[in-house]
């Protein structure tokens, strides 16, 4: 099957069975991973910016599960399994606007690939572990190495993986609007939680929206989930 019958539309939408289920349970998984995520920040909360480095290092030794909950596993999880509601969308809203759908595909993918420069929990994990073993000369070498990589959480690509997921989402929530296969409840959801996710940039503001989008998603991936699986079953 090449690109060029995606895009021409010479593709049957029974082409795409398994891969509307994949993404019926993705969206499945992605709720349950937002709703885990919101309970556990309550345990373990986001420790960049919170806690020094030689604080997220002792959280690591002692309290594994808890020290990567902290540097945000959840959401690098969530990011990969949206892996599979990027494509299923572009699928999906193809016959809508296979321009826009694409330019949307484009940027879900680029935000999957920006996430995992942006959560570095497997290094600092590294680092925890040579911050214990080390001499007192050694430390501080580590340390500052450990800062550099805790600036990372907050940095580039997180904000670019934000704005660009963000976008994505919210195009493929305006082409919904147009699509059979979507009722307008989806859209207009997708829409309203996908803009307050792009105004994360906003000054004072924005961290509260990018918090009150969570609940919408929660809402919005059930409705994805909805909407795959009746897709699959077409």
């Amino acid at each position: 099957m090449g690109v060029s019958q995606i895009m021409n539309g010479q593709v049957r939408h029974s082409d795409w069975k398994e891969l509307y289920w994949l993404s019926g349970i993705g969206a499945i998984v992605s709720e349950v991973v937002l709703i885990l995520g919101a309970v556990l920040f309550f345990i373990w909360p986001y420790a960049p910016g919170r806690l020094t480095t030689e604080e997220v290092f002792a959280l690591l030794q002692n309290n594994p599960v808890g020290g990567a909950v902290s540097l945000d596993l959840l959401l690098l999880v969530g990011n990969v399994v949206a892996l599979l509601l990027f494509l299923a969308l572009f699928v999906s809203l193809r016959p809508v606007n296979p321009s826009y759908a694409l330019v949307a595909l484009g940027m879900g993918l680029i935000a999957v690939a920006l996430i995992v420069p942006a959560r570095p929990i497997v290094e600092m994990f590294n680092l925890s572990g040579k911050y214990a073993a080390a001499d007192a000369a050694a430390k501080s070498n580590i340390l500052a190495a450990g800062d550099a990589v805790l600036a990372m959480f907050d940095g580039t690509s997180w904000a670019a993986n934000t704005i660009l997921g963000g976008l994505s989402l919210l195009i493929s929530s305006i082409l919904m609007l147009r699509s059979e296969r979507y009722n307008r409840l989806t859209g207009y959801v997708g829409i309203i939680v996908n803009i307050a996710v792009c105004s994360f940039f906003i000054p004072v503001v924005g961290i509260y929206l990018l918090a009150l989008a969570v609940p919408g998603y929660i809402l919005w991936y059930a409705l994805l989930a909805a909407a795959f699986f009746r897709a699959a079953r077409t």
